[in-house]
Order: C-alpha cells, then sequence, then structure tokens
C-alpha cells in the first residue's frame, strides 16, 4: 500500500510519525469493516464497500422449481445464473444452506464472494399448494362407497393424511389406490395418488377407520329428576354406531312425554332406563281406587306403596281392609281394580 511504500524509501522517518502512519491506517480498515456489516443484510460481499454490481447472496429464495439454480442464491453473476447447483426442497419444507456450502459453491464457478462470519446461512423455500384434510376425506369416503358401505360414514386418519403439500406446477387431483379395508373392526389402509392418474405421482400412504354414523334424538339441555320432556327439548344428533351402548332409544317418540328419573346430560344418548312415564301415583300418596262397570260404580281409599305413571299397575293397602291391592294408574292419585272381588275382599 502506499503507506508502506513511504515508509520503505524513506530510512529516517522519526518513530512518531510511524506511529500516526500506521494508525490511520488501521482506523481506515476498521471504517471499511463497520461500513460492510452495518449494511442492509449481513451477508457476504466482494470488498469494503457496497457495491450495487457485486455478487451477493439473496436474503430470501422461495422457489418453484425441482432444482435450485445459482442464480437463486446469488445476485449479479451474469451468465451463469441458470446452472444447476442443488434438489430443491419437498414442496413446502425448507433447506439451509450454511457459510461453508455457499462458499465452495462461490469458489466452484469462479464468483468472488465469500462469507463475513460463519454464521451466514441462506433458507430455502419450496413454493406449494395444499391439500386440506377435509378434502382427503371426503376423497375417502367416496372410495369406501365404491366398495359397499352405505349410509352416513366419518373416517378416522392419522396426522400424515392432515395436509399433504404439492408442487405448484402439479394439479391437485387426488386418486386412491390399493384400498384395503377389515369390514369386522372397520380398519383400513389405502394409497393416495396425487395427481391422479399421472405416471410421475406421488404415493402416500395412509391408515384409518371406518365409523358408521346413526342419527338418534338427543336433550338439547341438562335436565333434572322429575321433569317431563317436551318435544322442543330434543334434538337430532350423529354418533358413531360403535360409541353407542346397547339400549340406547332411537325413537322420538319414546321420548316425547316421558318424565326424567335422574339428572340428565344435555346430548348424550337415551336409554329406556333414564326416563318413565310421568308419576301420576307417588309411593305413599292416598288413592281413590274405583271399580266401574255397567251396573255399579265403587270407590274406596288406599295408600300406595309404589310410584306409579299412566297405565302402570301398582299395589295399594286399602285403608279399611288393610289389604293390599293390584290397580291400575288412571290419573292423578287415581286407580282402578277390574273385579269387585279385588277390591273388597282382598
Amino acid at each position: 500500500m502506499a503507506y508502506n511504500r513511504i515508509f520503505f524509501r524513506n530510512h529516517f522517518v522519526q518513530p512518531l510519525q510511524v506511529l500516526l502512519i500506521l494508525c490511520f491506517t488501521s482506523t481506515i480498515f476498521v471504517s471499511n469493516a463497520h461500513t460492510v456489516s452495518a449494511g442492509k443484510y449481513d451477508l457476504g460481499t466482494t470488498n469494503g464497500t457496497r457495491n450495487e454490481q457485486a455478487v451477493r447472496l439473496k436474503p430470501v429464495v422461495v422457489i418453484e422449481k425441482p432444482y435450485i439454480l445459482l442464480g437463486d442464491i446469488f445476485a449479479n453473476i451474469g451468465n451463469k445464473a441458470g446452472i444447476k447447483v442443488a434438489y430443491s426442497p419437498q414442496p413446502g419444507k425448507q433447506s439451509r444452506f450454511d457459510a461453508k456450502w455457499l462458499y465452495r459453491v462461490a469458489r466452484a464457478y469462479n464468483l468472488k464472494w465469500r462469507p463475513l462470519t460463519l454464521k451466514t446461512h441462506l433458507i430455502v423455500e419450496r413454493a406449494s399448494q395444499v391439500i386440506y384434510g377435509d378434502e382427503i376425506e371426503e376423497v375417502l369416503i367416496a372410495a369406501l362407497k365404491n366398495h359397499g358401505y352405505r349410509g352416513k360414514l366419518e373416517i378416522e386418519v392419522g396426522q400424515q393424511a392432515k395436509n399433504i403439500h404439492v408442487a405448484t406446477n402439479q394439479p391437485t387431483t387426488i386418486g386412491v389406490d390399493g384400498l384395503s379395508i377389515n369390514n369386522s373392526t372397520g380398519r383400513f389402509v389405502a394409497t393416495l395418488v396425487i395427481p391422479a392418474n399421472k405416471p410421475q405421482a406421488k404415493r402416500f400412504r395412509l391408515t384409518g377407520r371406518i365409523h358408521k354414523l346413526i342419527e338418534i334424538p338427543v336433550i338439547k339441555h341438562r335436565l333434572s329428576r322429575g321433569d317431563i320432556i317436551k318435544k322442543n327439548d330434543i334434538e337430532w344428533i350423529k354418533i358413531r354406531e360403535r360409541a353407542l351402548h346397547r339400549g340406547y332409544i332411537e325413537n322420538e317418540g319414546k321420548i316425547v312425554g316421558m318424565e326424567a328419573r335422574r339428572h340428565i346430560a344435555a346430548r348424550t344418548p337415551l336409554t329406556a332406563n333414564q326416563v318413565q312415564r310421568p308419576q301420576l301415583v307417588k309411593k305413599g300418596s292416598l288413592v281413590n281406587i274405583s271399580l266401574v262397570n255397567a251396573y255399579m260404580r265403587l270407590t274406596t281409599k288406599g295408600r300406595s306403596l309404589e310410584n306409579g305413571g299412566a297405565g302402570d299397575t301398582i299395589r295399594i293397602k286399602n285403608i279399611k281392609t288393610k289389604k293390599i291391592i293390584l290397580a291400575k294408574v288412571t290419573g292423578a292419585d287415581s286407580a282402578r281394580v277390574s273385579t269387585i272381588r279385588t277390591l273388597v275382599l282382598k
């Protein structure tokens, strides 16, 4: 440099002058280095000053092609931009290239570039279009119905079928190949082909389970013991058949007008032991007992020994005779016997 030449040609330069020259030189070097590191990107450069025509590393790279080109990584490299240097990541994925790899590529193609630090790196992302899980499920259900499954179906699949990324230059059609079903358990294995009917399509193996859905009536809101179920208390929901216990009620007519035997949670399948006919006669209450036919009408009183709804036959203790008789509940605190013998003699 100029300062070195001055030093060697003049052997009589005073020590203080030498010191001043060296300090001034160091200040220039430090100033230039600071200028580079304070640039827009902390990336490699070819010299100590920013130069728009110099080879520089691109800050962000998103590509659609299956190969990474030299021009995808570096700017201002002229006719070398179309050279293939690496495979692209899978659609929707990223690849990270560190400083050493980038420097080796630059040297291999005689690019005047070097990283400033070993922390210099480049992220390359592959652009993609997404096939979502609900689209995949629709295609699988259609394939299952072609195999004889009828009615409403729900399928349960693993995480591999939640979202699938496809290259932007490929159609998003889905084919199903090699569908195998275990009819006793509902488990299946299938291979998705994307794009469908293409020789170089990608194949994704899926496992899952088929669930047959049944629509049943349930209570909209929580009921307490003794509540009478009305028609507007009922809604219909779809539930997996395997989740139902035996004895569930599938007919709305068997629920409306019934009384809750115990607390009933909302939107849960109902069974026969959860409901009963409204209790017109309560255990321990006084009951009007009657015998009515074409010739006479006899009445007496008794004390009920059990609860009873309309049409139930319950045990009642005759107040006068202290005998226990069987009578059919006909209304609130009223019951009827079939024969006079039953009413009087027992």
